[in-house]
């Protein structure tokens, strides 16, 4: 069976640390996914097939393609197409269909890992919502464009709205319409658009045929009557058939596919003059309250578009007094005398302000000023006045419903032709909505800097979770600031303490120099990394080329590199290493901080790594150690069993032939060479058992613990017999050991036991508890006991408690013991007093129960 988010594992070799990086691939926001080298995709995370609703066989080989919106794919085609034949880097922005067949805008980027000849091994990629941003964009690249195209355009107006209709499809409807409204109550369509320029004419048919009436109670002639906006996130069929006035109009309506309506009334003066339509349909996206900040400045933006242009047509007068409105702004017109003092009405303001003429007369405008920004606005105002120059200010100001919103407050000097003052021509214009976009993007930009952030820190994760040296880890982390913090180069030294030098390890970034240029630098010396390393410190330098401690300014000029950015990589205060970050522009404080997070993470990845390749050495050499020690051990054991052997058989020869010939004193001298003898080659029968412990077992199998001690007490019946001792023991169940070792160390502790007995026949029991996974044994005996300074001692090898007169023995057995019960995994010790017995307790895991027939 193959892993769910994976093609068949034959599709290329996994890497080292994959399962490292699928964690993070599982953990983070965005859609990640992985190709072979050839392109054909291996690898999806769950959020994919959660946010596309494709399934893993969809997925496969090209069935990306499916959540691309055809408009985009021969763009990310080709794009792909290169990177896979140059191995550059892949990125490009298209829109992704959603599980329910919305489509919104996503950055698509994908990196290759090499091996160390160069070749692509594998491409990691992810896929991140920028739709948020894209509309923050949109929104006010149209305000932008809609401003100028409004502002700049001529007296045809109908053309004008048209063409706004236009701008609008398709970043913000699949319909736009406008219509306007005349003095006689009868009103026109002067603009229409769409996404498919055929549905255009055929709305015009329909609207020919089933003309909009008045009576409809959401439709463009209810909110031109009402001059209240109309918000519809979904159009329920109810409503068409409500408003549809035959089966022909309602199949029609249908056939639309409406999905989602703002009318928004034109305003200008205090009168509704039109409604802006805004449709989505095919796309299949919704409007939300917050799209209708945008819809009224583009309705707004409208109506005094068309509110001008009906002006300049009245009179001369009024050209030159609305010429100067629209190079002003919008929204709340106003005119003052040539002294800046308000004398004529301005049923705007009213509407904007709530306050009467009688109130806002004079100076009393400034009274609908916030008072923390009051004294700023007049000072301002009379300012511009008295230098009879254009005004222009920001303030808030108090609405009709009692809140204040941020409004900018423009205003122009209207001359004579003798070069007096006329008048002065202003406008307020309400801010809000433009300042809530800017902060979207605001917002937005930050968001993305903190995913760009987070990225860094999960990439610099993998790549120090990756297999390899520490020069290979570190390059794997260089490649990853310079993918997430756009740095031109990016270079990481590791400190040398014997020379007192920083030796280049990690160099990446495209305008990276040789890696054996600045290969070696020392601490003590006068560039900016030394610095880094001598002080232990950061260091930001946003203007390199006026540096005295650049090494180089020319390479720094011809690569275009301005700021550096220099990490210490310490560990518990000592230097591990450095790191310098070279760019075109500054970091900013958010992006310094999450560097000095990553040096952190860097400089404990590099002496993690060193300790486990200093642990892996030690081990090895142990290993080596211990292999080495076993083979003395037998061979020593071996090679000295002859030589005892011939000396034995020689000594005991001439103890039987020549007792009691000589004298008394060589009597004791035979005895005592014979003796010495027989322990010898019993110490050596113990040394060569304790040899092989670890050499010569066999696989642990079920065996039965009860059989083991029964082949135990028979080896050592002629003991028992001698010293009239019992051995008792209980249920003993079957536990995962080799038998053979397992009689061996019963036969160890029970012969202790008979060995070191009181003046009353020992008795034993042996006795079993289960634990878990584990089974304890206890070995339970009343003899002379030991006191518990020695409780460790005993179990080393050679360790005696007692004279080899008063209990013979090589001090072997119970370290023999020990390293039994070790090889099985298992814990051993003991429990006594002097002169109550001890008890010796060790556990071996237990046999797992026989499979159910």
């Amino acid at each position: 069976m193959t892993h769910p988010h994976r093609s068949p594992p034959d599709a290329a070799p996994e890497l080292p640390g994959l399962d490292a990086f699928q964690q993070v691939a599982e953990s983070i926001p965005q859609l990640v996914w992985v190709t072979r080298a050839d392109g054909n995709h291996e690898y999806y995370n769950a959020r994919w097939f959660t946010y596309t609703g494709l399934t893993p066989e969809q997925s496969l080989g090209g069935g990306w393609r499916l959540a691309f919106h055809p408009d985009d794919l021969v763009e990310a085609d080709q794009r792909w197409s290169h990177s896979l034949r140059t191995g550059e880097p892949y990125e490009v922005e298209y829109r992704c269909r959603r599980y329910d067949g919305v489509w919104r805008w996503h950055l698509g980027r994908a990196h290759p890992v090499r091996d160390d000849s160069g070749r692509i091994l594998k491409w990691f990629g992810t896929c991140t919502d920028i739709e948020e941003q894209k509309r923050a964009a949109d929104s006010m690249r149209l305000l932008a464009e809609a401003s100028a195209l409004l502002s700049s355009s001529s007296l045809d107006y109908e053309a004008t709205l048209a063409a706004l209709t236009r701008l609008v499809v398709p970043s913000q409807a699949d319909w736009c319409a406008i219509e306007i409204a005349y003095e006689d109550g009868s009103t026109r369509q002067v603009g229409v658009a769409h996404v498919d320029p055929d549905k255009v004419r055929y709305g015009e048919e329909l609207r020919v045929r089933y003309p909009p009436r008045h009576e409809d109670p959401s439709g463009v002639l209810s909110v031109i009557r009402t001059g209240e906006p109309v918000l519809l996130p979904e159009v329920p069929d109810a409503l068409l058939v409500a408003g549809t006035r035959d089966a022909e109009h309602l199949r029609i309506a249908r056939e639309l596919g409406l999905r989602s309506v703002m009318v928004l009334p034109l305003k200008a003066r205090g009168r509704t003059i039109g409604a802006l339509s805004l449709v989505y349909a095919e796309s299949g996206r919704r409007y939300r309250p917050s799209d209708m900040l945008l819809a009224s400045q583009l309705a707004e933006r409208a109506a005094v578009a068309l509110d001008n242009a009906r002006l300049i047509k009245d009179a001369r007068r009024m050209e030159e007094r609305f010429r100067s409105l629209i190079t002003a702004s919008t929204q709340a017109v106003w005119v003052t005398r040539p002294d800046g003092d308000i004398e004529e009405d301005s049923p705007s303001w009213r509407a904007y302000t709530g306050q009467t003429y009688a109130e806002w007369r004079g100076h009393g405008w400034l009274d609908a000023v916030h008072p923390e920004d009051r004294d700023t606005a007049a000072r301002t105002w009379f300012a511009a006045v008295e230098l009879r120059r254009p005004y222009e200010s920001e303030h808030r100001l108090r609405r009709p419903e009692g809140h204040y919103t941020p409004s900018r407050v423009r205003a122009v000097p209207v001359f004579n032709p003798n070069g007096s003052i006329r008048e002065w021509v202003g406008t307020t214009t309400d801010v809000s909505a433009q300042r809530l976009v800017e902060d979207a993007s605001r917002r937005a930009a930050r968001e993305a800097a903190v995913r760009r952030l987070e990225a860094l820190r999960a990439d610099v994760s993998l790549a120090l979770s990756r297999e390899g040296s520490v020069p290979d880890i570190l390059q794997g982390c260089a490649e990853a600031v310079v993918t997430h913090l756009g740095a031109q180069t990016v270079r990481l030294w590791l400190y040398a303490r014997e020379t007192h030098t920083l030796e280049l390890a990690g160099n990446a970034g495209p305008t990276a120099p040789p890696r054996d240029k600045w290969m070696r630098v020392r601490v003590d010396g006068l560039s900016m990394v030394s610095e880094v390393a001598r002080l232990r410190a950061q260091l930001r330098v946003d203007d390199l080329w006026k540096d005295p401690r650049v090494l180089d300014h020319a390479w720094l000029r011809e690569m275009n590199i301005h700021a550096f950015a220099g990490m210490p990589l310490m560990v518990r205060g000592q230097l591990v290493g450095a790191l310098g970050v070279y760019r075109d522009t500054p970091l900013d404080d958010d992006a310094v901080a999450a560097l000095a997070a990553v040096s952190d993470a860097i400089a404990q990845g590099v002496e993690r790594r060193r300790a486990e390749e200093s642990l892996q050495q030690h081990v090895q050499e142990l290993a080596r150690s211990n292999e080495e020690l076993q083979q003395f051990a037998y061979v020593a054991s071996h090679d000295l069993q002859e030589p005892l052997r011939m000396v034995a058989s020689y000594t005991q020869l001439l103890g039987r032939r020549y007792k009691g010939k000589l004298d008394s004193d060589a009597d004791e001298f035979i005895h005592y060479a014979v003796d010495g003898v027989n322990r010898m080659q019993r110490l050596i029968q113990d040394l060569l058992t304790y040899s092989r412990v670890g050499t010569r077992g066999k696989d642990l199998r079920p065996s039965d613990a009860a059989r083991a001690l029964e082949r135990a007490t028979a080896n050592l019946r002629a003991a028992i017999e001698e010293t009239h001792a019992s051995v008792e023991h209980g249920p003993l169940p079957a536990v995962l050991a080799d038998e053979t070792q397992l009689t061996q160390l019963f036969q160890n502790l029970v012969g202790n036991a008979l060995k070191f007995h009181g003046d009353a026949p020992p008795r034993v029991q042996v006795r079993a508890e289960p634990q878990g996974d584990e089974v304890c044994f206890t070995v339970r005996d009343s003899g002379i006991g030991i006191a518990p300074e020695y409780f460790e001692r005993i179990f080393v090898i050679f360790q005696r408690l007692h004279g080899k007169e008063e209990y013979p023995g090589t001090g072997i057995g119970l370290a023999i013991c020990k390293k039994i019960v070790e090889r099985h995994g298992g814990r051993i010790g003991v429990e006594s007093r002097p002169g109550e017995g001890a008890s010796f307790w060790f556990t071996l895991p237990a046999a797992p129960p026989p499979p159910e027939s």
